[in-house]
């Protein structure tokens, strides 16, 4: 049947597209979406600064709660004097002492407990940071999905123009077309394949994207999707969404936060009770006298009380509290409002894109059958492709938004790279 000729042609195409990349040496590398996610967490500099920044914060905390360290010192005094009657007298005493601060037990119980969170906030805000970076990734497969899938649905259009172009020619010569017509076509031809063109460097573009996020190459190589996004996205209940709030990573690092600047007030509170030195030792005389060397000392707080210190701790605090119950507001108001864009894009999804997929398939074939039969015109031809090349792209549109927003949902979930609904 004639109307067997715009798939044919369709194959053909994707096989030039497919003979241009290789010629091009540019080799397309297919990966799951897991494989994505698996190949940023190992890859990607932006995680691996954040995973940088989280360990020079835990390190610092854990140095911030070491008890300091004991001191040795030892001491020689050679003293001497000159007398005209008994001659040059000599005197030396060697001390060797050991000198501790000893912190009032509380206060280290203090400093500790604020390492302790301020290493479990650097944790958590590390998979806070991995979180948008995520969804980033699954945007970016997302997007290069969608970009292969128009370009395939701009390429069958153009080949049904190409087809029909090409049987003009030998039509106009037959007198069964007018030249209006031919040239009609010839136009249409040209403007169809710039739209191809313009499809592919788009998907090119949309791959590299793709793996420059997951990829340490040279920002030329092509990572596209191996599986597509044809179904449609989970259901997830605005219920279930908020149930997550609890679990957001960033604010369980603004909790330990405020952890770790009540315990930092606690340590502050002693500064009025400053920490003593004591030292021991042992004294040695030239005259063969010796003895236990005991030593203390303590600052006395006359000038330096630390209020400065007191109040800088507690605004920190009063600070952190606030911080907390703000990005608790906010991550209510960010999960709430990326629930409603799902659900409404996944509903409009359900509704309208099997139906528009099937409607512009069939249109296409019939008019191109008819026209094939001189049953219809060449405007009403062209219009029946334009209206494929939209229907097609409308619906790719609204899966890859669809997918895009559940993707920001599991984001707003606070789900990382390794984390899935």
């Amino acid at each position: 049947m004639r109307t067997s000729g715009p798939r044919t042609l369709v194959l053909g195409l994707g096989s030039v597209l497919v003979l241009a990349n290789a010629a091009g040496g540019q080799e397309i590398r297919r990966v799951t979406l897991r494989e994505a996610l698996q190949e940023f967490t190992e890859n990607s500099l932006a995680l691996k600064i954040a995973r940088s920044e989280a360990a020079e914060i835990a390190g610092a905390a854990r140095q911030s709660g070491v008890y300091s360290n004991p001191s040795l010192s030892f001491s020689h005094d050679d003293l001497h004097h000159d007398d005209p009657v008994t001659g040059t007298e000599r005197f030396w005493e060697q001390t060797i002492q050991f000198v501790q601060e000893v912190e009032w037990p509380a206060r280290t119980s203090a400093r500790r407990r604020a390492a302790t969170h301020a290493i479990s906030a650097s944790a958590a805000g590390l998979r806070a940071d991995s979180v948008p970076l995520a969804f980033e990734v699954r945007e970016a497969y997302a997007l290069a999905w969608f970009a292969e899938e128009a370009e395939r649905a701009v390429g069958e259009a153009a080949a049904v123009i190409r087809r029909v172009s090409e049987d003009a020619e030998a039509r106009l010569e037959a007198g069964d077309i007018s030249a209006y017509e031919a040239r009609r076509l010839r136009l249409e031809r040209v403007r169809a394949e710039q739209e191809m063109v313009d499809a592919g460097l788009g998907a090119r573009d949309a791959r590299r994207r793709l793996a420059a996020l997951i990829s340490p190459g040279s920002g030329t190589e092509e990572v596209g999707p191996s599986t597509g996004l044809h179904e449609i996205p989970p259901e997830v209940t605005r219920e279930a969404a908020l149930g997550a709030l609890s679990g957001r990573p960033d604010l369980e690092a603004a909790a330990r936060q405020l952890d770790t600047a009540q315990a930092e007030v606690e340590v502050a509170g002693f500064s009025l009770r400053p920490s003593p030195t004591f030292g021991l030792g042992y004294r040695h005389h030239l005259d063969g006298f010796g003895g236990v060397a005991l030593g203390f000392d303590v600052p006395l707080p006359v000038f330096d009380r630390g209020y400065g210190t007191r109040e800088e701790a507690a605004a920190r605090s009063s600070a952190a509290a606030y911080r907390l119950d703000l990005r608790r507001r906010l991550a209510e108001y960010d999960l709430v409002g990326a629930s409603d864009r799902y659900t409404a894009r996944r509903a409009r999804v359900a509704a309208v894109v099997e139906d528009l997929l099937a409607d512009g398939e069939l249109l296409l074939m019939s008019a191109t059958a008819a026209y094939a039969e001189q049953e219809m015109t060449l405007v009403e031809l062209l219009d029946a492709a334009d209206a494929f090349q939209g229907a097609r792209l409308t619906a790719l549109s609204l899966q890859s938004e669809a997918w895009i927003a559940y993707y920001d949902l599991l984001r707003a979930m606070g789900r990382g790279p390794e984390e899935g609904p």
